[in-house]
């Protein structure tokens, strides 16, 4: 394990957060906002995003073994099912735009208002923890953290970029990079199902 197992989770980790389908989404509820205070708000986000996810990897198997009974093997088979119904879901139905009031308020308080929706659940959501929770008991506390940090150093500069990415590419692309990151979550997702399946039918069966 080194850079490499780093690199190949935290890009797990990103196609499951996909930042290419939050960032039109973002634009779009960030509409009339400052350059400035979209900025601090997108790095609000990141942040927030980055701290859910660094402390569920750290304290999830702990509550879900000790405080609801579930084994590392169901949580991958319950985990594996989401990224496959998230991907499904995504890919079959079209995000739903919320509309932003217009309301004049300090700039503190837009982004307040906006971080929670915004970083959970709209991103980091049971997917991307389950993900997180899954890469420590695979790779262990110290290479899954600096995987985090990764992957969401990477949103945090896809998120900057964004109004050029847009301006650049497209809505058509960005939307296109997005159903394809879909095909990927949900190939990720049956393959930690059936890890999970094939270790608890050895564990229970020994087969």
């Amino acid at each position: 394990m080194g850079v490499n197992t780093i690199f190949i989770n935290a890009l797990m980790l990103i196609a499951v957060l996909n930042p290419f389908g939050n960032v039109p989404l973002f634009i779009g509820m960030t509409e009339g906002m400052e350059k400035e205070i979209r900025k601090k708000l997108f790095k609000a986000i990141a942040l927030t995003g980055f701290f859910i996810t660094f402390l569920f990897s750290l304290v999830g198997e702990f509550l879900m073994i000790n405080f609801y009974k579930i084994d590392m093997n169901e949580l991958r088979m319950a985990g594996g099912l989401i990224l496959v119904l998230m991907a499904v879901k995504n890919l079959i139905f079209p995000p739903m735009k919320k509309e932003r009031e217009e309301a004049h308020i300090s700039p503190e308080e837009q982004i307040k208002q906006a971080v929670i929706p915004m970083a959970f659940p709209m991103m980091v959501g049971p997917g991307s923890l389950t993900t997180a929770l899954i890469g420590r008991s695979e790779y262990g506390v110290v290479y899954n953290s600096l995987s985090i940090l990764t992957a969401f150093a990477v949103i945090f500069m896809i998120f900057v970029i964004g109004n050029y990415l847009e301006k650049i590419f497209g809505k058509l692309v960005l939307y296109i990079l997005s159903k394809v990151m879909q095909i990927f979550i949900m190939s990720i997702g049956f393959r930690i199902f059936f890890d999970g399946f094939f270790k608890m039918l050895e564990l229970k069966y020994g087969l």
